[in-house]
């Protein structure tokens, strides 16, 4: 059985379950993990068996010659890691959402990549998740008739958003959207991991088909019945019922017919966890790590794609246009740099006081 050598840069939450996912799987040999914090990459290596921590990315690159790298860095360090893993040769790069800080950052990645022969996915694992791929499932079989419209809801757009754009796109078949309209509130300074976002924002997504998706972000009061799972959520709704979707269940509501519930297998209670590793999270980045090692055997293009990636950041970077220019916004996205930065260099927002989270 062939084997690949696998390395996590970064060793926060979401690199300890990547570490843990590429432990899992007996075609990966898991031999380093860097952190600029030394002392996070050692207590992580310690507890889960790595071989070797470092502190210098490049370092670690250069001597472990990984086949595998794992980028859970901030969104603002995540294209100067990807350029150095591909400078070192790897022949896959995983890495964490939101994908890149601007559009153009994100594309500049997935074309590199692409130059170079590198596979480059991105971990929107809730593609993988049974709640979502049985709401899928019961969508094409048309439980609830044609779809009509999809209803998205969630925190922020930049980081949570990520998730609930992707999940739209795969209800979808990643049928590319037409274009997209929408308008942000930006009176809070507010940071997720390091990163600006948006204080509150909607955005409407057309298809050619004539199917639409409304994206509401911003946390309580704004979303404070549809609180189930961090304010995050799908309603899809079609011509003859509607199904809801979170991270716990899916409930298929059918006009005039008995519906049904899919509940997730996964705990949801904290105290449970395998080091602190949310048990879905952890299940699904396992599916997604034996997923692009599959595409490394094989040639084929692994469910993560980059590509999936790409139309899903260019919906959340189209938004900040519009919201910034006042207009609809066509795709592909013809604009590069993020509106809401710029936006915010331009003096276009005016934020108040200091809201920094850490999750």
């Amino acid at each position: 059985m062939q084997t690949y050598s696998a390395v996590v840069v970064a060793a926060g939450g979401q690199g300890r379950v990547h570490a843990a996912a590429y432990q899992a799987d007996e075609r990966v040999r898991l031999v380093g993990v860097a952190d600029v914090d030394s002392a996070a990459a050692d207590r992580l290596a310690t507890e889960l068996g790595i071989p070797r921590s470092y502190s210098d990315v490049s370092a670690m690159l250069r001597e472990e010659r990984p086949d595998i790298v794992s980028v859970c860095t901030p969104p603002a360090f995540r294209r100067a890691v990807v350029d150095a893993a591909i400078d070192a040769g790897v022949r896959a790069i995983h890495c964490e959402k939101p994908f890149a800080l601007s559009y153009g950052d994100a594309v500049a990645m997935t074309e590199r990549a692409a130059d170079a022969g590198v596979q480059l996915t991105v971990n929107l694992q809730r593609r993988f998740e049974p709640v979502h791929r049985f709401a899928r499932a019961q969508l094409d079989d048309s439980a609830i008739g044609e779809l009509v419209s999809i209803e998205g809801y969630c925190p922020n757009l930049f980081d949570w958003g990520s998730h609930i754009v992707d999940l739209a796109l795969f209800y979808r078949h990643d049928e590319p959207a037409e274009w997209v309209l929408g308008q942000i509130d930006v009176s809070t300074n507010r940071y997720v991991y390091g990163a600006f976002v948006e204080t509150s924002s909607l955005t409407q997504v057309a298809w050619s088909d004539g199917v639409r998706a409304t994206i509401a972000t911003g946390r309580e009061p704004a979303t404070p019945i549809l609180n189930r799972e961090n304010n995050l959520g799908l309603i899809l709704q079609g011509s003859r019922g509607r199904i809801v979707v979170n991270g716990q269940e899916c409930i298929v509501q059918r006009f005039g017919v008995d519906g049904m519930r899919f509940a997730s297998p996964y705990a949801s209670d904290p105290s449970t966890w395998d080091h602190g590793i949310d048990p879905a999270i952890f299940a699904c980045t396992r599916e997604a790590v034996a997923d692009l090692v599959d595409g490394l055997q094989t040639g084929e293009e692994p469910v993560l794609a980059a590509r999936h990636a790409l139309a899903g950041a260019a919906i959340v970077f189209a938004t900040y246009e519009s919201s910034r220019s006042r207009g609809r916004v066509g795709l592909p996205l013809q604009v590069n740099d993020n509106a809401l930065l710029s936006g915010l260099d331009e003096g276009l927002w005016s934020p108040v006081g200091e809201l920094r989270s850490t999750w």
